[in-house]
């Protein structure tokens, strides 16, 4: 069964050859970017356009790039501000607790938990609709008093939470199970470039002012 048509095909490959980019043929024709590939790998371009698409390469490192040195200078400029010691305390909870890829922040401690939002809700202003609470319960824990309590710590409504049962019967060793903090919706990757930023440039400057090497 085709699911594209013939001309939708046909379009596809005439403005790849006008030097159009995978990503912008995908947003163009609303087609997966697997089968905008199976379709122009082999369509060949002039000089002319070869040149343009050419051109376009690279971009996406260009603004990752770009995206990188705003978070350091905004680590930078919060660093140096009134919030310096909210600042410090929240890259060195994220440095302990903290994922790297994505913007994830889980622990069973919900002093930490507390301490971790109220910085990202009063000094980096996160706005509430960024912020995804997902709990983990044990099978010797309770859901229903493991969603209370963590609705309490974090200020967030029970319906918002995703809940999740661990799997293989594993006992936990907390009496509230583990919460996770996550940032979604564009806010999270750029609040992670951000908390690395914070990290990095928080250890130079104690490594500098207590006066030892930094490896």
């Amino acid at each position: 069964m085709r699911v594209h048509s013939v001309e939708k095909i046909n379009l596809l490959k005439r403005l790849r050859k006008k030097g159009y980019s995978i990503n912008e043929l995908v947003d163009a024709l609303s087609i997966p970017k697997t089968t905008v590939w199976h379709h122009i790998h082999k369509v060949l371009l002039s000089p002319k356009y070869a040149m343009i698409l050419e051109s376009k390469r690279g971009g996406s490192a260009k603004r990752t790039q770009r995206k990188w040195l705003i978070a350091k200078e905004n680590a930078h400029q919060l660093l140096c501000g009134s919030n310096r010691e909210h600042v410090l305390i929240l890259a060195m909870l994220y440095w302990a607790e903290g994922t790297k890829r994505v913007c994830d922040f889980i622990n069973s401690d919900g002093r930490m938990i507390k301490l971790y939002l109220g910085i990202l809700r009063t000094v980096l202003k996160i706005p509430e609709i960024n912020i995804k609470p997902t709990i983990r319960f044990f099978s010797n824990t309770e859901k229903e008093e493991c969603l209370k309590y963590w609705s309490m710590v974090t200020g967030i409504a029970k319906n918002r939470f995703a809940i999740r049962m661990n799997d293989g019967g594993t006992r936990g060793r907390t009496k509230y199970g583990m919460c996770r903090i996550s940032l979604i919706k564009g806010k999270g990757s750029e609040t992670l470039k951000l908390l690395h930023s914070l990290i990095d440039q928080s250890y130079e400057s104690i490594v500098k002012k207590l006066g030892f090497m930094s490896p």
